[in-house]
């Protein structure tokens, strides 16, 4: 049953004065029921403002503190590197004092070796010359005292033979005493060298820790700057969600608030003697006729947290939408998140809404009648895919249209 004013005859002036009324009784109740929702929206924005920012400084805390024990280590390798640096100094000396000790031990035993050939020479040359002497056919000191012409020649004699005998004995002794003092430098020299090989083998492993340990401490930088740059990449994204959500939260407000300056208008008074308007309860579900043919994939009440105002009817894009019943345009165009919609005021304080359109084919005032075209299925505004959102709306609180339908 489509419905209908009573019988009793109106007049213009009445009829014009009702028609404002449901006008602007539709208009201010949807923009009230919309200013709802852009509450809720504006609620959800704020709320993701807010946990960005709280990511946002959580983040920025924990590169701050990267950042601090980044600079300890820096300041950890740059001792260690001068320590190091010291270190390998040392050890180059070390080494190159061990080398000349090397290079004069090898000199040492050369020499020692020389003095031991030599003495053995020697010794032998003693030994000969004392067995010539006392086998040769040379006199004996009495033959040579009484072969001598005068007693200088007698002293010339003896002291000839006796300095080539000391001679020879002081040769001895000087290569002993040489090989003796050339083992005394070969033993300290010795000791010398392996006091200096184990203080370089000390410096060393010193040297090796020291580098074994600046290697941890690069790698941990390093490991510490890759941290720091993903939670500077991690930073700027939360920042940039954050901003985003801020200047959704900044237009959802702006936004509520023109709804809100909307939905005060005043409300032309309605006559009430001679008029008889349906409500809701004696309205039959028949009056109304299905937006779309399609398939209902999501109905009216509660999702995700918030009131689902209407009901959702899946139809291919472009697929025809009509009025559900006769009534006047009053809103035709782009609205928030319902992106193209079509407001239709019927009688009774009744207003029906159809969203996401792809096109719309009516015009705010324009009167339609049950069954006639008013847009097209689309997925316009906030939608996951081709369909109609549509409400009814009852002094602008949404009620379920399935009782309509």
């Amino acid at each position: 049953m489509r419905l209908t004013l009573t019988s009793r005859p109106l007049t213009r002036g009445i009829g014009l004065v009702v028609s404002l009324g449901f006008l602007v009784t539709g208009v201010a109740g949807i923009a009230r029921a919309e200013g709802h929702d852009l509450q809720h929206q504006l609620s959800d924005a704020r709320a993701g403002a807010a946990e960005a920012l709280a990511r946002e400084r959580a983040l920025a805390g924990d590169v701050a503190a990267q950042s601090e024990e980044i600079d300890v280590v820096e300041s950890r390798i740059g001792g260690l590197q001068s320590e190091l640096a010291l270190l390998e100094g040392q050890l180059g000396q070390a080494q190159a004092r061990l080398g000349v000790l090397e290079r004069e031990l090898d000199e040492k035993n050369r020499t020692l070796a020389r003095a031991r050939t030599q003495f053995g020479v020697a010794q032998r040359h003693l030994s000969q010359r004392v067995v010539d002497i006392y086998t040769s056919d040379e006199p004996d000191p009495v033959s040579i005292a009484l072969g001598a012409e005068s007693l200088d020649d007698l002293i010339d004699l003896l002291d000839t033979r006796s300095r080539v005998v000391e001679n020879d004995a002081d040769l001895v002794r000087r290569i002993k005493g040489l090989r003796e003092r050339v083992t005394r430098e070969r033993t300290r020299t010795t000791a010398l060298r392996e006091k200096q090989a184990a203080e370089a083998v000390r410096i060393e492993r010193h040297t090796n820790e020291r580098r074994s340990a600046m290697t941890s401490l690069v790698a941990r930088r390093d490991s510490l700057g890759s941290l720091r740059t993903a939670r500077r990449r991690s930073l700027s994204a939360v920042q940039v969600d954050r901003r985003e959500w801020e200047a959704q939260a900044n237009a959802l407000a702006a936004e509520s608030a023109r709804v809100a300056a909307v939905s005060v208008a005043p409300q032309a008074e309605q006559p009430t003697s001679d008029l008889h308007l349906p409500t809701p309860a004696s309205t039959p579900s028949s009056g109304f006729v299905w937006p779309v043919r399609g398939i209902l994939v999501s109905p009216y009440g509660q999702r995700w947290g918030r009131l689902h105002s209407g009901i959702d009817i899946a139809a291919p894009a472009g697929t025809p939408i009509v009025a559900t019943a006769s009534g006047q345009v009053v809103f035709a165009g782009s609205m928030s998140g319902y992106g193209l919609i079509v407001v239709i005021q019927h009688p009774g304080g009744i207003a029906t809404a159809y969203a996401h359109n792809s096109s719309v084919a009516v015009s705010v005032g324009q009167s339609v009648g049950q069954g006639q075209t008013i847009a097209a299925v689309g997925c316009t505004g906030v939608c996951y895919g081709d369909h109609v959102h549509f409400e009814v709306r009852v002094g602008g609180s949404a009620i379920d249209p399935m009782g309509y339908l």
